[in-house]
């Protein structure tokens, strides 16, 4: 019977002695969410990456499609804490070729 209160005293120790991740790094990305705005910018080109490309490095994303073949594509930026307004938005616009045309942070 002594055995049992040891083993939960250490098994306790070793959770204190680990770092408890940031609340914005313990949780998987969402949909349409990047963990930097500018990180993700950096990891397209405008004429050069597809629609293809950029959903494998990105993930999916928010889509707004129109008539004229082009494409917005959006990206939230996770924001740090709950309490804060969401953050940054990453803006793709893809033309009807499916090249990516032009990004902005706002």
């Amino acid at each position: 019977m002594r055995f049992i209160p040891l083993v939960f005293v250490v098994l306790t120790g070793c959770g204190a002695l680990s770092p408890a991740p940031s609340s914005r790094e313990s949780k998987p990305l969402g949909p349409a969410e990047v963990r930097s705005a500018q990180a993700a910018s950096e990891a397209i080109s405008v004429g050069k990456s597809t629609k293809a490309d950029v959903r494998a490095a990105l993930g999916k994303a928010v889509v707004v499609d129109f008539e004229s073949g082009y494409e917005v594509w959006v990206y939230r930026e996770r924001s740090p804490e709950k309490a804060k307004p969401p953050g940054t938005e990453l803006v793709l616009l893809f033309a009807p070729s499916g090249i990516l045309a032009k990004t902005r942070i706002r």
